[in-house]
């Protein structure tokens, strides 16, 4: 295997573009759907050996969509936001006549008999799917392996992981297989893996973009969201994607944005809780926050006066995984992995008290986190404690500090989103001295995704992000 930066190599294909270019070139007649539809199937054919970010594609499916497509382009239709743009599909959400299997053995040979919400919406804008992509084992990993075939490497260095649990759509993308790709997220599986692979991605406000059909688990805090190279991608997606369905009892109510008078009000901060960071990962934070100080926002280092979240989230997330999937320790356990194993046998042997406490933890956290942002626009942490780290080897040591080698030492604030239910965005900021992006995240109050998208684009348009600068330099 080689070691060379696929997200450095694969710059010259058609699928490697940014989404909202592609699309103009569509509608421009410059390219046919056909053509951008071969050339990401074609990508995939060449690349994924090397990376394992497919689980499945679908090429003659894919190319069918193209050719009807096409024919809308030359009757002179108006074409919808996404038209011909090929997309990855986590395979953690259905699509119609596609495997749907979770990451696990246990659904292998599941063939999902309708679409998401998520996927339908997209799929009415234009979108053209091609494949499902990997991901860890019904979600729980923060890397992306499982024991349907070979680990997911990350482009950048493909002895590294591309984290999880949305790795195989961050692979798909950084490489430049597909410009558009799905992810979901209960605890930073969006925000990681587009942190560690160089890209943008967004975990909305909390069901602003319905989840149905799906598994019932974490349903407080999961899902669904985009991500892409450019912020213009993510917004194709989001504004194509969200909107209440009575089919969700938890999707949010109509929301009608309202973007604040400028400058915004912008907190920042290094760390929380006095958790260990990596310099180059700090440094992200405060590069991205001096870039909206340039652009004449207000700009304050402050944060909210937290204890660590993880263990409480950590806990939650198993007593809810039993809960949903607790049956397989009888029926199906020589299926699963050690590593859901452990997590299923931690969720059945929570004591009420134990659980009782961390909900409450999880509550005053979440208050807390709620009151600091009613007072501002945007705060921006650390995107990972750490860059990309290398394939089944978690950092034991972050800034020197010793950690546990698990995901809430390396994405100690990502899960803020989802206990809080606030959107939260990523933004790939540098490089580190070894070549690996790093980035921020931005978080902003409920319903104000509109606003984080906003405020994410005007940075991009000022030369700050990394996630299509391999694509376009072809350094």
């Amino acid at each position: 295997m080689t070691d060379r930066p696929l997200a450095r190599a694969t710059s010259a294909g058609l699928a490697g573009l940014p989404a909202d270019r592609l699309r103009h070139m569509i509608a421009r007649r410059e390219v046919s759907v056909p053509e951008v539809v071969a050339d990401a199937l074609a990508a995939i054919e060449r690349l994924d050996g090397r990376l394992n970010a497919f689980l499945c594609t679908c090429p003659g499916r894919a190319m069918q969509e193209a050719q009807a497509a096409q024919g809308r382009v030359m009757a002179g239709e108006t074409l919808p936001p996404l038209f011909g743009l090929p997309l990855a599909v986590k395979d953690a959400e259905p699509v119609a006549g596609l495997h749907f299997t979770c990451g696990s053995l246990v659904h292998r040979d599941r063939i999902a008999g309708t679409d998401s919400i998520h996927v339908a919406r997209l799929r009415a804008a234009g979108a053209i799917v091609v494949g499902k992509t990997n991901t860890p084992e019904f979600t729980l990993l923060g890397e992306t392996r499982n024991r349907l075939g070979p680990d997911t490497c990350n482009p950048w260095d493909q002895s590294r992981t591309p984290g999880g649990s949305s790795g195989g759509s961050a692979a798909a993308l950084a490489a430049g297989m597909v410009p558009l790709a799905t992810g979901t997220d209960t605890a930073g599986s969006i925000t990681v893996p587009a942190a560690f692979c160089g890209l943008v991605g967004l975990k909305p406000s909390h069901r602003r973009v319905p989840v149905w059909p799906g598994p019932d688990d974490w349903s407080p805090y999961s899902d669904v969201g985009p991500m892409a190279r450019t912020v213009a991608g993510l917004s194709l997606m989001f504004t194509a994607s969200a909107g209440p369905d009575r089919r969700d009892p938890f999707c949010a109510p109509p929301t009608v944005p309202s973007l604040p008078t400028r400058p915004l009000r912008i907190s920042w901060a290094t760390t929380l809780a006095g958790l260990p960071v990596a310099q180059d990962c700090a440094a992200a934070a405060e590069a991205l926050a001096l870039a909206f100080a340039a652009a004449g926002h207000h700009i304050t280092p402050e944060a909210p006066t937290i204890p660590d979240p993880g263990p409480a989230h950590d806990l939650l997330g198993a007593v809810e995984e039993y809960r949903a999937r607790g049956t397989l320790l009888d029926s199906r356990a020589d299926l699963l992995m050690p590593e859901t194993r452990a997590i299923l046998e931690i969720g059945r042997s929570a004591s009420a008290e134990a659980i009782s406490n961390a909900r409450a933890a999880s509550r005053d956290v979440a208050a807390v986190f709620r009151r600091f942002m009613a007072g501002r626009d945007l705060f921006i942490l650390p995107a990972t404690a750490c860059p990309a780290f290398p394939l089944q080897a978690p950092p034991d040591r972050i800034a020197g500090r010793r950690v546990t080698p698990d995901w809430p030492s390396y994405a100690p604030f990502n899960m803020l989103g989802n206990i809080t239910g606030l959107p939260v965005g990523t933004l790939p900021v540098r490089l580190t001295g070894r070549g690996l992006p790093a980035g921020a995240l931005i978080f902003a109050n409920s319903g104000q995704d509109e606003l984080l998208l906003a405020a994410m684009s005007e940075i991009e348009a000022m030369g700050i992000g990394l996630g299509q600068v391999p694509l376009s330099s072809g350094r």
